[in-house]
């Protein structure tokens, strides 16, 4: 495991991300982590965008289409839950982050799109707390490719291994540039933190020593 250099949080927040490339297995990760210590769990509700399936069988023409309507969902997502909870005293664990948006819109728009999502994905974002912790799973593309191919979604047949890997150099350049955050890169490479009980305790105790 690998800690990115750790800086001064902005200001306190108690939520835990949990991220990752598709397929790497934050959500499964996410419910664990949030059973065993009590915290709010937030999962990101990617199957109600009606533009994905699209997106991965014509990239070029629903790129934009698909990318603002995860930011209009994460947004509404995030404000409607977080309005609810007391995070003085919840914690929250999240299988997503709302940088996420921006992370794939770096990689699937062209240059006009892209600068008008940014303009709209700035002014939302201002709005959003940094969280105590972002942790991403690393995982090999090929072992990607197995786990997409396992869970059998039909919407994700149409994933190639360079989307994925484009993905991937989007979320290091995230970490290497984030202010204000701390990160935590994992390498999950021949580990089934899912299935391995070991494996998934020295995850949570990891995790559980960057926090303390």
């Amino acid at each position: 495991p690998i800690c990115f250099p750790v800086t001064i949080l902005l200001f306190p927040s108690h939520d835990i991300i949990i991220e990752g490339n598709i397929g790497a297995g934050k959500t499964s990760l996410s419910t664990r982590l949030s059973a065993e210590w009590g915290s709010y769990l937030l999962l990101e509700q990617f199957i109600d965008n009606p533009f994905l399936s699209k997106f991965y069988r014509e990239p070029e023409r629903y790129a934009f289409s698909v990318e603002t309507a995860f930011l209009a969902e994460r947004y509404r997502q995030f404000h409607a839950e977080f309005a609810a909870l007391d995070l003085k005293k919840q914690s929250v664990v999240a299988d997503y982050r709302f940088h996420k948006s921006l992370i794939f819109a770096r990689q699937t728009l062209d240059k006009d799109e892209l600068s008008l999502f940014e303009s709209l994905f700035a002014i939302v974002n201002q709005r959003l707390s940094i969280p105590q912790l972002f942790v991403y799973l690393h995982t090999p593309i090929p072992q990607l490719m197995a786990n997409i191919a396992k869970r059998g979604r039909a919407f994700e047949s149409d994933i190639d291994e360079d989307y994925l890997y484009r993905i991937e150099a989007g979320y290091f350049r995230f970490m290497e540039q984030a202010s204000g955050l701390r990160c935590l890169l994992i390498h999950t490479d021949g580990i089934d933190f899912i299935h391995q009980h070991s494996a998934y305790q020295a995850i949570k105790q990891l995790m559980e020593t960057v926090l303390s």
